[in-house]
């Protein structure tokens, strides 16, 4: 067995390219471990505000697939929307256009011309992320949201591992013909994901109103004063991992049977500063790396000092509800003026290591002052 593909070893992978979230990757990691064995794997249900790694996660699980060649007949993994796939099409299975979508994938990676038995192991061994889920949901504004619940019925039938006949065109003996492919959903591993923003409201209203057995959990926090006094506060601190139950996401409009079939459902952790910090100098795809290399074409050497990235992580935790989204709002409005006439900005000068741009933490403090 390769150690590369034991679950620490992918929760490894999978860390170097997701920042936080510890008990997500923890999960997630035994979920492939088991789909990449072919035992029942869990499929997982993510909660978690827009910003918080959903997107970036399902990226690294492809990632993972792609750094392994053993791995290779695993490669077939779409993201889809799940309002794309609730989108009404007369006379048309959502299931067989889900299957329709894997079926160009595995077309692309491994070729057009496909025998039926390797068009099958393909189909079957694939990763299906569906992103906005919450999108589906089977009410909207309190009323009933017939598209959703149908789309959920749709999914159901792949989660709950039973057989789907699908019509495809298959190579058989050097000649292109149509079969229908008998193919077993139960190996397929489904990753879900979205923001279901009205559930924080939802949960915390239940909990401040009393209207069932769980109350908000009272803390206490010590500050230690540069005098060497101490005090004592106490804080009430609201998080939906802390409080959420099934029931929550019935009333939120998820079918029951549909919620059943997920074997883990994960609340993801808002980023703190600290997580914030790490993606915009880490992430490959960080505004401030992109920022960089326009600025190197140029000949321009961008200097971001300590204090600004301090400065503009802690305005991002400020906007926890869109998160690492936050840090490309705030570094890109920042960094604009100077991007267009980069030789005449304030910032600019020439220094022993050639052309500089630097921002330090004043040029952050003074734009986020523009901005209140």
């Amino acid at each position: 067995m390769e150690e590369s593909l034991l679950p620490v070893a992918i929760d490894a992978f999978l860390a170097k390219r997701v920042l936080g979230q510890k008990d997500l990757l923890t999960r997630i990691s035994v979920s492939l471990y088991k789909h990449i064995h072919g035992l029942p794997a869990p499929n997982v249900l993510l909660v978690g505000n827009s910003g918080t790694g959903k997107t970036t996660l399902m990226q690294a699980i492809a990632a993972f697939y792609e750094a392994h060649d053993s791995l290779a007949k695993l490669r077939v993994m779409i993201v889809i929307n799940a309002n794309t796939l609730a989108a009404e099409v007369v006379g048309e299975d959502r299931t067989a256009r889900l299957f329709a979508k894997l079926e160009a994938r595995a077309r692309v990676l491994f070729g057009a011309h496909l025998t039926a038995a390797e068009l099958t192991e393909y189909l079957e061994n694939a990763t299906v992320c569906v992103d906005e889920v919450d999108k589906i949901s089977g009410r909207i504004s309190g009323k009933p949201n017939v598209s959703g619940i149908a789309t959920q019925y749709a999914l159901l039938t792949m989660l709950e591992g039973e057989q789907f006949l699908y019509r495809a065109k298959v190579m058989e003996d050097g000649r292109e013909t149509e079969v229908d492919l008998a193919l077993d959903t139960g190996r397929l591993l489904f990753i879900c994901g979205g923001a279901f923003e009205e559930l924080y409201d939802q949960v915390y209203g239940c909990l401040v109103n009393r209207r069932d057995d769980r109350r908000l959990k009272e803390v206490s926090e010590v500050e230690r004063r540069a005098d060497g006094t101490v005090s004592v506060r106490t804080v009430t601190r609201f998080k939906l991992c802390d409080y959420l139950r099934l029931a929550d996401l019935f009333t939120y409009g998820m079918m029951p049977q549909f919620i059943s079939r997920f074997g883990s459902i994960a609340v993801l952790d808002d980023l703190g500063k600290e997580e914030l910090r790490r993606i915009l100098l880490e992430s490959a795809n960080s505004p401030l790396r992109l920022t960089m290399e326009y600025f190197r074409y140029m000949g321009i050497r961008l200097a971001v000092t300590e204090g600004a990235v301090d400065a503009i992580a802690e305005a991002a935790v400020k906007n926890s509800r869109i998160g690492a989204r936050a840090l490309r709002e705030i570094f890109n409005g920042l960094i604009a003026p100077h991007e267009f006439d980069p030789f005449h900005s304030p910032r600019f000068a020439q220094t022993e290591s050639g052309p500089t741009l630097t921002i330090d933490q004043e040029t952050v403090t003074q734009y986020l002052c523009r901005m209140d």
